[in-house]
C-alpha cells in the first residue's frame, strides 16, 4: 500500500457523520422558514377561530345573565355598571391568557417543525454523499428528532454499499 492510499483507506474505515449537534441560533431553528411559518400560521388561525367562537359564546351567555338579573332587580343601571366593571377586569385576564397561548403556539410550532424538518436536511446531505460515491457517510440525528428509523435504514444502506464496493475491489484482478 502506498502512502497516498493509506489516508484513503483510513477514510473508508471511519464513517463520517451527517447531522449531529450544530450550534444553536434562530437560523438553525428556521430550517425551512416558509413551511415552518405556514404551519405556525395554520395553528394560530385555528386558535383565533376557536377563541373567537368561545368568546362569542361566553359574551352572549354573560349578556343573557346580566339581562336576566336586571329584570329581577329595581337597580338596573347599578347592576349593569357592576357587571361592566367585572367584565373589564376579566377581559385583562382573557387577553393575557390568549397572548400567552399564541406565544406558546408560535414557539412550539417552530420547535416541533424543527424536529420534523431538521432530519430532512441531514438526509439530503447523506443522499448527496451516496450519489457522489461516498458510502462512508452516516446520518446521526439528535434525541427527539423525527425519522430516527429512516436514518438507521439510510446508514444500513450506506454500510451495505460500502461493503459491496470493498468486496468488488478486493475481488478485482488488478489487486
Amino acid at each position: 500500500m502506498t502512502n497516498a492510499q493509506a489516508p484513503q483507506q483510513q477514510q473508508q474505515q471511519k464513517p463520517q457523520m451527517m447531522g449531529g449537534k450544530p450550534k444553536r441560533s434562530m437560523k438553525n431553528y428556521m430550517l425551512q422558514p416558509l413551511l415552518q411559518v405556514k404551519l405556525g400560521l395554520y395553528a394560530i388561525i385555528l386558535s383565533v377561530l376557536f377563541a373567537s367562537s368561545l368568546a362569542w359564546i361566553l359574551y352572549h351567555n354573560f349578556a343573557g345573565l346580566v339581562n336576566s338579573i336586571v329584570l329581577l332587580t329595581d337597580a338596573e343601571q347599578e347592576v349593569r355598571e357592576l357587571f361592566l366593571d367585572y367584565w373589564k377586569g376579566t377581559q385583562f385576564w382573557i387577553y393575557g391568557a390568549f397572548a400567552t397561548y399564541l406565544s406558546a403556539t408560535i414557539l412550539l410550532s417552530v420547535l416541533y417543525t424543527h424536529r420534523l424538518v431538521g432530519p430532512t436536511i441531514a438526509f439530503r446531505r447523506h443522499i448527496r454523499a451516496i450519489s457522489e460515491g461516498r458510502f462512508d457517510v452516516r446520518t446521526k440525528l439528535r434525541d427527539g428528532d423525527a425519522f430516527i428509523e429512516v436514518a438507521d435504514e439510510l446508514n444500513r444502506l450506506s454500510e451495505l454499499m460500502l461493503r459491496a464496493r470493498q468486496a468488488s475491489q478486493s475481488n478485482s484482478p488488478g489487486k
